[in-house]
């Protein structure tokens, strides 16, 4: 169910039609950071996923070990989709989102995707971009039904630094700037990016699970890009809202976006802070 891992990955594609017409693109006005992703080995976020407050499943987030890959260190961070509830009636989802993120510069290295091709079978989409192998053209995407052979085809982009979901979210927990600082970003979802302009928003509080705690408000428009680098055709802007707590820890907390269906929201139920050294000191 397509609906559980918009939900779970920051709502690309989720928002409401006929979302602000203000064009996320161009150079960006503020850089996300570039050092050791604001992380911990062993931290664990879990979060519940509900549309217009019926229950659709869960997402977590989950980062492992520093590990070597190519010669980087990297830390291993893997997001999970589960359906739940009545969401498991239309479908058993269980979807893994894994990337591989320099532990100096916070970059992701390569992303790896297992997920649901269609609702209706068991076949899973297995996707691997590799953001080392960028070249003047685009970023290549290997991608394939399964068990089945990769093929490889290049995704244009048009920024300095790509992301994926999961390295966007560590990054943005390490943002500091001024109320209206702005970054244009383009995030890998699976094999398709989207190009986002993202604002940082006010200071508040925010009611959870976890209790009332002090929070940071990140606005955002979005924008789906297709093959040739271009907006995708027919498809709206999207627009969602995410609140990360205001503290040394900086949890994501929430994100909302108001979709077709309704308002859909992640919540976080439960923190872990993790058992090893913080990547960023």
């Amino acid at each position: 169910m397509r609906l559980l891992v918009c939900v779970a990955i920051g709502l690309f594609g989720c928002g409401p039609r006929g979302a602000s017409k203000a064009s996320p693109k161009g150079d960006p006005v503020t850089v996300l950071p570039i050092g050791p992703p604001l992380a911990t080995p062993g931290e664990r976020m879990s979060y519940k996923l509900t549309l217009k407050g019926v229950d659709l499943g869960t997402f977590s987030l989950s980062v492992g070990n520093v590990v070597d890959l190519d010669g980087t260190q990297t830390v291993v961070v893997q997001t999970q989709a589960k359906s739940g509830g009545l969401a498991s009636l239309v479908a058993d989802i269980d979807d893994q989102f894994t990337s591989w993120i320099d532990i100096k510069t916070g970059r992701p290295r390569r992303f790896e995707v297992f997920e649901h091709a269609d609702r209706k079978s068991k076949d899973k989409d297995h996707i691997i971009v590799d953001f080392v192998a960028r070249t003047a053209t685009g970023v290549p995407v290997n991608y394939g039904v399964n068990d089945e052979p990769l093929k490889t085809l290049t995704q244009p982009v048009t920024q300095k630094d790509i992301w994926d979901y999961n390295a966007f979210l560590l990054a943005i927990r390490g943002w500091e700037g001024e109320k209206g600082s702005t970054a244009t970003l383009e995030v890998f979802r699976s094999r398709y990016i989207w190009r986002m302009a993202i604002t940082l928003g006010g200071k508040g509080n925010l009611v959870t699970d976890l209790g009332e705690l002090p929070v940071l408000r990140f606005d955002a428009v979005t924008t789906k890009i297709d093959r040739n680098g271009q907006p995708w055709a027919g498809q709206e802007q999207r627009t969602f809202t995410l609140w990360i707590s205001d503290d040394d820890d900086r949890v994501p907390l929430k994100l909302d976006a108001t979709s077709d269906m309704g308002s859909i929201s992640m919540d976080i139920v439960d923190y872990q802070p993790g058992t090893g050294a913080r990547l960023r000191p």
